[in-house]
């Protein structure tokens, strides 16, 4: 079996689809986010898209160390990448998000 780092230099966040959406941050200004399609709870976020996207490195080498590989989704293995470009996020989402987050406390 290989090793988390020796996953991490084999699967990357390109080989997969990523969103990538403006959001509020916790200061009232707008950051970016990028989700990977398929890995729940694999995403990053910046002031930039290279911030965030910069970060995606070390969210999927953790999320490797929580779930391990067997959990991955399949590996696009054309090594064409799909960036789906959302909307900025609405006050009625991030009004949703934090009376759901509220539920969790």
């Amino acid at each position: 079996m290989r090793t988390g780092s020796d996953l991490l230099h084999q699967v990357r966040p390109e080989d997969f689809t990523w969103y990538l959406r403006q959001v509020p941050n916790w200061i009232g200004n707008k950051e970016y986010m990028i989700e990977l399609e398929g890995i729940d709870g694999c995403v990053s976020f910046g002031e930039t898209i290279r911030e965030a996207k910069k970060g995606l490195y070390e969210a999927l080498h953790l999320w490797l160390k929580r779930y391990g590989e067997e959990a991955l989704p399949v590996v696009q293995s054309d090594g064409a990448q799909l960036i789906h470009l959302l909307p900025e996020m609405t006050d009625v989402e991030v009004r949703y998000i934090n009376e759901e987050l509220q539920k969790l406390i």
